[in-house]
């Protein structure tokens, strides 16, 4: 009888636990800020290992819809990239569930980039300068190729002649498009010169 009396009480002992503890209340959304490289669609979150969260293209935030309990173990990770990016970093994903914690979440995703080579035709003397951006390239004279920086995959490039060079006329073709997704599918820009 002394047990049965003691289990009970144990077991009333274990419950009130929990539930100071916030076990099994489901009372914090737990979310997060998205800092950069969300840009296409195809992210998805689990919270350990499942409740999937989709995340659209250009979010900033995210929020999952199933309510976790106050101390309650999270992790947070990735189940599936975006076809153009590399990997993602979650900052404060693994943790037990408070106000605090909750709030601090972050991630950021590096997109891919690739090679950007553009074809010199007929260059040949000196002064030509290339922009692509930001990015200015001088050309050495009889140069056949020049290497840009880097490019995002799914991202918009635009190759324009700052400067001629000397007592030559050069123009581009096929300057303006958007980076494909392999590193074989970016070199159609041409600068010709004559």
């Amino acid at each position: 009888m002394k047990s049965s009396i003691l289990r009970a009480g144990v077991a009333l002992a274990c419950a009130l636990g929990l539930a100071a503890c916030g076990g099994g209340s489901g009372d914090l959304l737990l979310q997060g800020t998205i800092y950069s490289g969300v840009t296409k669609a195809g992210l998805i979150l689990v919270n350990n290992g499942g409740d999937d969260l989709v995340i659209p293209a250009g979010a900033t935030s995210f929020q999952f819809s199933r309510a976790v309990s106050t101390d309650d173990e999270f992790n947070i990770t990735v189940k599936q990239y975006p076809s153009n990016v590399k990997t993602c970093t979650i900052v404060n994903g693994k943790a037990r569930a408070n106000y605090y914690t909750i709030a601090q979440v972050s991630m950021s995703c590096e997109i891919k980039t690739h090679p950007f080579i553009i074809k010199i035709q007929g260059l040949t003397t000196s002064g030509l300068v290339v922009v692509n951006g930001t990015d200015r390239k001088e050309v050495p004279a009889n140069s056949t190729t020049l290497e840009m920086s880097p490019v995002y995959e799914d991202g918009a490039y635009g190759v324009t002649v700052l400067t001629q060079p000397s007592g030559q006329t050069c123009t581009v073709q096929n300057g303006t498009a958007t980076m494909g997704s392999t590193d074989q599918n970016n070199n159609n820009v041409v600068v010709n010169c004559a």
